[in-house]
């Protein structure tokens, strides 16, 4: 029967609707506003989700810090009749896809890890707001980690979800690697950014760290992860440096990268992340043979914008750190836990030494999910 009033609830909100441009909403400066709303195709969505929708909405421009442009996410609400006061949100922040539109979270298929983890969500009872980011799934080439196009993005799906869908503003911020980053700069930058949405808690799991020169050189240390079979770490650098290049034109490839990686730099404007990694590691890249030193300066030059703007976060935060974790490593993540806790944030780190980013997502929900839930308690019993 809960099934079936959500089911009916989904109906009725997309009566009539294949793509739907919604009246007046093309032009409307308003954050948050939402512009299309189409159902997801039966191939992109997922089994706990009884309404699954892909919308555009109006989101401020954080790569140019002013001005509006319309961004994409997808929307997932659970089956059963929702809560009065509205569903609970989890909002994902998703992983490192590439920078081309088309990688687009709502433009493809959730990876079985995703599906698995946004399913459990989804079961116990919270819809779940998935944002693409800047320049993914809309116009403009996606800017890789920058920190306030991110949380911009992030902060305004939530704010057209809150105005469309049964949902209520208790809101918990996950992301994963880039989604870490995302997140972690949402929650950052909200107070001053949008201040009429209510987290409850942040949790970050493989996250990229860029306030301190300790936290660069891990990444870029080039001592470990000389494997034969390509290091993890180069596509993200690729993207990274692409991102520098579109706002910076004087930059030229041929100073930071070998020949031998100039062809596939090349081609990591157009490929998703799945391929580039394939073609990297076909490659045998690694950081020895594909950068030349000037690389380091290139991204400290780059560190405003791929920073966090605070690491003082005003509600609990979990952080999981996989001590097996090649792209963004653990060194970087442990510096990042110890700089927030520093900085006052209330903050419950746990470190998953036989883990990588990629597979402590769905076992460290046995931690997050009750740190979740604590929270959400300490919460409402705030609110009594």
């Amino acid at each position: 029967m809960k099934r079936a009033a959500t089911q009916l609830y989904g109906l009725a909100l997309g009566l009539g609707l294949g793509l739907t441009l919604l009246s007046g909403a093309a032009t409307a400066g308003e954050n948050g506003q939402l512009v299309t709303r189409k159902a997801l195709s039966a191939a992109d969505q997922l089994s706990e989700a009884a309404v699954q929708y892909r919308i555009g909405y109006r989101a401020g421009n954080g790569v140019a810090g002013k001005g509006m442009r319309t961004d994409s996410a997808a929307i997932f609400l659970p089956f059963g009749e929702a809560p009065k006061e509205g569903w609970p949100v989890v909002v994902w922040a998703h992983g490192t896809a590439g920078i081309a539109s088309e990688c687009a979270p709502s433009l493809n298929p959730r990876t079985a890890r995703e599906s698995q983890y946004l399913n459990t969500w989804l079961s116990l009872g919270f819809a779940v707001v998935a944002p693409d980011y800047q320049g993914l799934g809309s116009g403009g080439l996606h800017h890789y980690l920058n920190a306030r196009a991110e949380a911009w993005s992030v902060l305004d799906s939530i704010r057209a979800a809150l105005a469309h869908f049964p949902l209520q503003n208790k809101l918990i911020l996950i992301g994963q690697s880039q989604g870490a980053h995302a997140a972690f700069a949402a929650a950052g930058y909200q107070p001053q950014y949008a201040s009429d949405l209510n987290i409850v808690a942040t949790v970050v799991t493989g996250t990229p760290y860029f306030n301190q020169p300790q936290a660069l050189q891990a990444l870029l240390d080039t001592r470990d992860q000389e494997s034969p079979e390509g290091d993890p770490r180069i596509p993200p650098l690729f993207y990274l440096w692409q991102s520098a290049a579109d706002h910076n034109h004087t930059i030229n490839a041929a100073d930071y990268f070998t020949g031998a990686a100039l062809p596939l730099l090349a081609q990591s404007r157009q490929l998703c992340l799945r391929p580039l990694t394939g073609a990297v590691a076909k490659n045998k890249l690694t950081m020895s043979n594909t950068l030349k030193p000037a690389f380091r300066e290139m991204l400290a030059a780059e560190e405003k914008v791929i920073s966090f703007p605070t690491l003082k976060i005003t509600h609990p935060v979990f952080i999981g750190i996989g001590g097996k974790d090649l792209t963004f490593p653990g060194a970087m993540q442990k510096q990042f836990a110890r700089d927030v806790r520093q900085a006052g944030t209330s903050v419950s780190v746990h470190y998953y030494p036989e883990l990588d980013s990629d597979s402590l997502v769905n076992p460290s929900l046995r931690d997050v999910v009750p740190f979740v839930l604590q929270q959400m308690a300490a919460g409402e019993k705030k609110s009594q």
